[in-house]
């Protein structure tokens, strides 16, 4: 292990030069790899100091090239035979227990004619990507949620983090995270994550004569994901957003008035936001990398990348699922405009799968009944307070440029925070605590 200067700051150099190193690297610019081990020993030969939180380290290839530029977050100094779930797991490198980490680590260690036993001193280091910026905030670590060992970080969407399970399942835990225009925005959302989970458990239980859904527990071991974290099913995930739409706006509101139709499907004359259509439409969308737009479909374009017999079920469920929570949300006084659906499929069983969030202000649009008035945008139980401020001269934020959104005021962040427990209890009639 050497420590070059590169454009002024020390190095961090992971793994031996070649595939182990390109791999490691990916890791860490894919969000995955957030912590790295090194062996106190090296730093003496080396005549170096440890890292120090704060301190900005250059990730650099085998030619010694900087890919990227990490801040250390956290510096801890233990024994090999100290190393914990917690640690092991922020590497992200695949081991399903310490037991595999330690295998792992001595191997290559031992690969560079070092001795390793539990009393080898180790620093573990922990850190996040600053440049180039990462669209996603640190992933939490399996320590950050006090999982058990074998809780395996696998994926980081805008909302929500998966871990795989023990048993082969997924646990799936929802963020106070929230995004606007295609950005994750700095500022969190008090009980956000715990209001879309249990508003999704409340929704998956009215609809579980229609289709199943992927819930297996609502249990997690640990304590950190109490409220916002379920064990699910792992499927075979569709690459189809199955948008079901009752009223005109949105995006759809933007094609109508272009073309007078809304995902290849004609509607009639005359119609305005807010309008309500002659019967729940399915336009599906197709599934967009994290910060890039879903594209809107027809139905033509969802049977060529499924067949054309699944495509006739999403679109047969999506629309029957939306007619009964419709129903359901019109008996509580709430419009349900419009709302996406998620379905996989168990490996190898033919069914539809209900799964992801269902029908949250996230995945939906919801408006007050007696405040309906086509013709105008409606009020709505969702982020719309977090977007009209973010387009206001108020923030400062130029939507059309490269920058990150500023982060949000407390006053937003109140009424938003608001917005979601009065979305929450209308619908279910349980107060939220």
């Amino acid at each position: 292990m050497s420590f070059p200067i590169v454009d002024g700051i020390r190095s961090l150099e992971l793994g031996s030069p070649g595939e182990m190193r390109s791999r490691l690297n990916a890791l860490v610019m894919a969000g995955q790899k957030v912590a790295c081990f090194g062996l106190m020993e090296e730093y003496e030969e080396e005549n170096e100091a440890l890292e120090h939180v704060g301190e900005h380290l250059a990730l650099i290839d085998d030619v010694g090239a900087r890919i990227a530029t990490v801040e250390v977050t956290e510096v801890r100094r233990l024994q090999m035979g100290q190393v914990t779930w917690a640690e092991a797991e922020a590497e992200g490198e695949g081991f399903r227990t310490v037991a595999d980490w330690r295998r792992g680590h001595e191997e290559f260690w031992n690969g560079e004619g070092r001795t390793i036993n539990d009393g080898t001193p180790l620093s573990w280091v922990r850190f996040q990507v600053i440049d180039p910026r990462p669209f996603l905030p640190p992933r939490p670590t399996a320590g950050d949620l006090r999982l058990p060992e074998g809780y395996e970080h696998v994926y980081a969407g805008k909302v929500r983090d998966l871990f795989h399970t023990p048993g082969g399942d997924v646990l799936v835990v929802a963020s106070d995270r929230i995004s606007a225009y295609d950005w994750v925005l700095p500022t969190l959302i008090p009980d956000k994550g715990r209001i879309l989970t249990q508003m999704s458990l409340w929704w998956f239980d009215h609809l579980a004569d229609l289709v199943p859904n992927h819930i297996i527990d609502t249990e997690v071991p640990g304590g950190g994901v109490a409220g916002r974290g379920v064990v699910c099913r792992n499927l075979d995930m569709l690459p189809v957003e199955c948008v079901v739409r009752g009223y005109l706006t949105g995006s759809g509101l933007v094609d109508y008035r272009t073309t007078g139709s809304v995902c290849g499907v004609s509607l009639p004359p005359g119609l305005v936001d807010g309008s309500r259509l002659p019967e729940p439409m399915f336009t599906p969308a197709t599934k967009a990398a994290i910060g890039d737009h879903d594209e809107n479909v027809d139905f033509d374009r969802v049977a060529a990348m499924v067949g054309g017999g699944l495509a006739t079920q999403l679109r047969d469920m999506s629309i029957a699922v939306y007619s009964r929570a419709e129903r359901l949300a019109r008996e509580r006084g709430i419009i349900l405009a419009d709302t996406k659906f998620e379905f996989g499929q168990v490996p190898g069983q033919p069914d539809l799968v209900l799964a992801d969030e269902v029908l949250t202000p996230d995945s939906s649009r919801y408006w007050p009944a007696d405040e309906w008035r086509p013709g105008r945008p409606q009020p709505s139980f969702d982020k719309q307070f977090v977007r009209d401020w973010l387009a206001s001269s108020e923030s400062g934020w130029d939507r059309s440029g490269n920058q990150p959104p500023p982060p949000l005021p407390d006053e937003i962040v109140e009424r938003t925070h608001a917005k979601y427990v009065e979305a929450y209890e209308r619908v279910t009639g349980q107060p939220f605590g």
